[in-house]
């Protein structure tokens, strides 16, 4: 009687251990197949032309639309991957740079002295996200990122920025400008 329940007690344990060691190598099977560099960036670039206008008092420019489908990108780069999978996302970079102005180019961006970018959808409240003090390029404003998280802004495909931007000089400049702005979103994603 002894050496049964021995022998049971024997046999229990070695089922239970073979089953852990099944199920842990499954787990470590699914974290191999993760191949998500965490954090990672999503680009967002486009050239627009807008009516320049600069004073000595602050001035928001209309929202231009970010047509940024953040779960496409991330299925685009990450196979199996969705919007789900995401539990942060905050910008990392903006600038805005000169192309053009439609004076002959007399008119540039050394005309700023502070810009602000705010982000928002038409369900969500406007918050700044990054802005520059006393710029002096003539051709890039380079914004400093607010540390806001802004995942429920970007799930939305209804989400825009708006430039607002304050002059140097007390007599107004006015022109049409075509500017390229470079940004990226950093995305962290959770199991």
């Amino acid at each position: 009687m002894k050496k049964l329940i021995i022998s049971t007690l024997a046999v229990s344990t070695l089922i239970v251990g073979l089953i852990s060691m099944n199920s842990c190598s499954k787990v470590e099977d699914i974290i191999d197949d993760i191949t998500i560099p965490v954090p990672f960036s999503i680009p967002f670039d486009v050239e627009t032309t807008i009516p320049f206008a600069v004073t000595t008092e602050p001035i928001k420019y209309p929202a231009i639309p970010l047509n940024l489908d953040l779960d496409a990108k991330i299925r685009e780069q990450f196979n199996g991957a969705t919007i789900d999978n995401v539990k942060s996302a905050k910008l990392s970079s903006f600038v805005v740079n000169f192309v053009s102005s439609s004076d002959s180019d007399s008119i540039k961006l050394d005309k700023v002295q502070d810009a602000k970018i705010y982000i928002k959808t038409p369900t969500l409240a406007e918050i700044e996200i990054a802005a520059v003090v006393n710029n002096v390029s003539p051709t890039a404003l380079n914004f400093t990122p607010a540390d806001k998280e802004l995942m429920e802004y970007l799930k939305s495909k209804d989400v825009s920025i708006a430039l607002e931007l304050k002059g140097k000089e007390l007599e107004p400049v006015v022109t049409q400008m075509k500017i390229r702005i470079n940004s990226g979103f950093k995305i962290q994603v959770g199991l």
